[in-house]
């Protein structure tokens, strides 16, 4: 009878202690659900924020982590939030590699890369003659996987570069992706002392025997201008007649490089102007000196960047005839600003514009002939047998009834 007359207590305790035990394994099994609301709730810095993650770890986790490695990634993750694919953070390895490349002077496997909007993975877009990369084999197109074991979906170009660069005579495996062989391979490659060749050039003759240039571009680096004016010097002592201007396959480099280079081919006048965040105009100009040949550029879709400058500024001065493929589409510019601690970020601050005003970002260049091309044979630009390359024919076809 007396454990009867205390059942409504016992109810009670019982309720009471369920409730206790209840709100105790909340909190210890959604520890990180009650941290979300309450940065939701209290709007936490930050700074707090992250301090108290990784506090958690700490006391929490049994997975081994490393804490710089984390603070790179995170860094990374902060600009990838940025909706633009050219706004990045470069490590510091990165920023020695990019320094490196843009001086035209590196230690490395010999190639040229790019990143499509579209595609986690960069694309090289030229290999360098006798650079190792073109002795193993590599061809412009193929899309780089993995370096040395270690995905790089979704790496910025300058940190892929950074993973590919390292001391001369040491080893780097890279995984290749050939899409149009359907083949994905390893190779590995011994890296090398580079001196990018930017340039390159050679006469070639009507059959009239008329003595037409052909100067290819390859990327516009700070080494290029000065083997430009080299190239150009020498043509014109052999006699050329025309120039056949190649920036097949060339993604791009430094705006005030391309201006150099474009200034000594079209009359006075606009090259391009750019727009900034603050809807301030800067304008690059031409000098009253120029070519004063027959002038046909090859372009294709592989034609980015500085090399559209260059094709927007000879179409819209009407200097010359554009024979190709529709460009890459890309109308925006890069700074690298560097941070106190050897890294940078890469940011979009400026678009640029043609000389008629058009901003060809995401659309790209029309040229006024379109010769298309295999993309097997497009990856083989400087390196096709004779008559295989029906874009130079085309060109050389062009530039034969200028002269006419």
């Amino acid at each position: 009878m007396e454990k009867f007359e205390h059942k409504p207590s016992f109810i009670r305790g019982m309720f009471v202690g369920s409730l206790l035990t209840a709100i105790i394994m909340l909190i210890g099994v959604a520890g990180f659900t009650v941290y979300a609301r309450q940065a939701r709730w209290n709007g936490i810095d930050p700074n707090t924020k992250v301090m108290e993650m990784y506090s958690l770890l700490n006391r929490l986790s049994i997975v081994p982590f490393d804490k710089d490695v984390m603070l790179e990634s995170m860094y990374r993750g902060f600009l990838e939030g940025v909706d633009d694919p050219y706004t990045q953070y470069l490590c510091a390895e990165a920023v020695e590699a990019f320094q490196a490349r843009i001086s035209g002077i590196f230690v490395g496997i010999g190639v040229q890369i790019f990143s499509e909007v579209d595609d986690p993975y960069v694309t090289i877009s030229t290999t360098f003659r006798g650079a190792p990369a073109e002795a193993a084999g590599l061809l412009p197109g193929d899309r780089i996987v993995r370096v040395d074991g270690v995905d790089v979906a979704g790496t910025s170009r300058e940190n892929v570069v950074g993973m590919i660069t390292g001391p001369e005579g040491t080893a780097v495996t890279i995984s290749i992706w050939r899409e149009y062989e359907n083949e994905r391979f390893d190779v590995e490659i011994i890296r090398a002392r580079i001196e990018v060749p930017t340039i390159f050039h050679e006469m070639l003759y009507m059959e009239d025997g008329q003595p037409i240039g052909y100067l290819r571009i390859e990327g516009f680096d700070e080494v290029t201008t000065d083997q430009f004016n080299d190239a150009l010097a020498e043509l014109y002592a052999e006699g050329m007649n025309g120039l056949i201007l190649d920036l097949r396959n060339n993604p791009g480099g430094s705006l005030h490089v391309v201006n150099e280079i474009t200034d000594r081919l079209i009359p006075e006048g606009i090259i391009t102007f750019t727009i900034d965040a603050h809807n301030r105009r800067e304008y690059h100009r031409s000098g009253p000196d120029y070519l004063g040949l027959p002038l046909v550029l090859l372009v294709n879709g592989r034609s980015a960047s500085a090399s559209e400058i260059l094709s927007g500024a000879v179409r819209d001065t009407e200097i010359g005839t554009i024979v190709g493929e529709q460009t890459f589409g890309k109308g925006v510019v890069q700074n690298i600003i560097y941070l106190t601690d050897g890294t940078a970020v890469k940011l979009t601050v400026q678009k640029y514009h043609t000389p008629n005003g058009e901003c060809i970002h995401g659309v790209g260049i029309t040229p006024h002939i379109i010769v298309e091309m295999s993309d097997d044979l497009s990856r083989r630009i400087g390196r096709l047998a004779p008559g295989e390359d029906v874009q130079l024919e085309s060109a050389l076809e062009v530039i034969g009834g200028k002269l006419n």
